[in-house]
């Protein structure tokens, strides 16, 4: 967890955070990846006309299945911070202005602005769409699950295997046309 006392921030008008944060896991979606590396935080965070900016980077590295074979990838992750937050006293809590990007709400009564919720979006961005071990990942037999990968020669015993699917019906029907 990342926060900022508000008082000292309006206080010292600047703050620069240098931190290195010992995560466990990251959750996406009801899966759970591990940090390979610790969390490095460098951030700026500025207040000026009942406004708080931050910016800044954040970097680690995750362990995320491959998607074609399910080994595990080592992401690098090299996360960009930005958000404004402004002063709104009718909130109780943070809040994210709808159709703007990267602009929160915060009451001014709050002790402390968390940023966590920030650092954690700027790694998520960073995660590829389609994560692979390697660009020729072959993936796994669609039949039996051998990696691909590791036995470039595998022939599937069960490829022949009757199937019980619904779909099965369709390899009997012939396209060829029959002379009329």
């Amino acid at each position: 967890m990342l926060k900022i006392k508000l008082e000292t921030l309006k206080h010292e008008q600047k703050i620069k955070i240098n931190e290195t944060e010992q995560w466990t896991d990251l959750d996406l979606e009801g899966e759970s990846y591990p940090y390979s590396r610790p969390v490095k935080i460098d951030l700026e965070v500025e207040f000026s006309s009942q406004r708080v900016y931050v910016s800044g980077e954040v970097k680690t590295q995750i362990i995320h299945p491959c998607d074609r074979c399910l080994e595990p990838v080592e992401v690098d992750i090299n996360g960009r911070v930005e958000a404004v937050y402004v002063e709104n006293p009718k909130v109780k809590e943070v809040e994210e202005v709808m159709d703007e990007v990267g602009v929160f709400y915060y009451n001014p009564t709050m002790e402390f602005l968390d940023l966590t919720d920030r650092i954690i979006e700027s790694i998520l961005l960073e995660i590829p769409m389609k994560v692979l071990c390697k660009l020729d990942c072959k993936g796994l037999c669609p039949h039996c699950g051998t990696n691909l990968n590791e036995h470039p020669d595998h022939v599937c015993e069960y490829e022949d295997e009757k199937i019980d699917s619904p779909f099965h019906a369709l390899k009997k029907i012939s396209f060829e046309s029959k002379g009329e």
